[in-house]
């Protein structure tokens, strides 16, 4: 049996701009999800991590990146969904430009940029309920920071950078309707190309 070409999904976007809420969002439509930072948790388990807090999954995905190569956690999404044989994913958390060009290899692989304005995602941060965001908004904007400058550039994160590959953009300052029909419409665009 010939092995079908899965139609993939990517979303990179800074913490609290709602790329958990597109996959989640997609995952109701009939997508299989993966979150890349699944992989660096399991890697974190490995080495006897307890709880793995943001600070260790940046710090855990470098070493990741630094030891296997740059795109090491778009191989583990592209390997899973290959073993899986799923037809349509979605990858959450792409934060790697190396990330970003393994998958664009892909001629099936969209990459959509979710951006909202910094005190809006600190908020959504704040009212989260599974894992709310404690500390001030310096504290969130110096997190922020770490999330585009760590680690040498081949390895490090550079969610700006990424951004700046995404095939669509989409803003999310409104209301959660906006940002789903905002998804809609960019899947509506891929299926006319």
């Amino acid at each position: 049996m010939k092995r079908k070409h899965s139609q993939i999904i990517g979303l990179v976007g800074l913490p609290g701009a709602g790329k958990t809420t597109i996959a989640k969002y997609l995952e109701r439509e009939g997508y299989a999800r993966i979150t890349l930072s699944d992989f660096i948790k399991k890697e974190g388990k490995k080495h006897g991590a307890a709880t793995v807090s943001r600070e260790d999954l940046q710090d855990y995905g470098n070493k990741m990146r630094e030891q296997f190569g740059p795109q090491v956690l778009a191989q583990l999404a592209f390997k899973k969904i290959r073993t899986e044989n799923y037809g349509k994913v979605v990858i959450d958390g792409i934060r790697n430009l190396y990330e970003v060009a393994f998958l664009k290899v892909e001629n099936n692989f969209t990459l959509i940029g979710v951006v909202a304005r910094p005190r809006i995602r600190y908020k959504r941060l704040l009212d989260r309920p599974n894992r709310p965001w404690s500390g001030s908004f310096s504290d969130f904007l110096r997190h922020e920071h770490r999330e585009e400058s760590l680690g040498l550039k081949e390895i490090g994160l550079r969610v700006s950078e990424c951004l700046k590959k995404a095939d669509y953009s989409i803003e999310n300052n409104k209301t959660i309707e906006k940002l789903l029909h905002a998804v809609d419409g960019v899947l509506l665009l891929k299926k006319k190309s």
